[in-house]
């Protein structure tokens, strides 16, 4: 395994994977309030989700542990936008 040297670039990089994913967690419980998803395309969803997982693949295989804490929580907001937005959808159709 290869030493991680800590520059001002991996803490940025760090920073910036924390936003990312914990910024959904105010869309999820925006989606909770409102009863809505409409404006978020499946497409996107799918696309995020394909992205954290190639992420979170490459994290366990070189053993970034604090990063996989982050991908998991991006990972499982996603999974619930995506319920959240099957669900609604199905019941506003009806």
């Amino acid at each position: 395994m290869a030493l991680v040297t800590k520059t001002i670039y991996y803490y940025l990089i760090m920073l910036a994977t924390l936003l990312i994913n914990f910024s959904l967690i105010p869309l999820v419980f925006e989606i909770i309030n409102t009863k809505t998803a409409f404006n978020i395309p499946y497409t996107t969803i799918v696309c995020i989700m394909l992205a954290i997982l190639i992420y979170l693949f490459i994290v366990i295989e070189r053993r970034y542990y604090i990063h996989i804490f982050f991908y998991l929580i991006g990972l499982i907001s996603l999974s619930i936008i995506l319920f959240l937005k099957r669900k609604y959808n199905s019941i506003s159709s009806s």
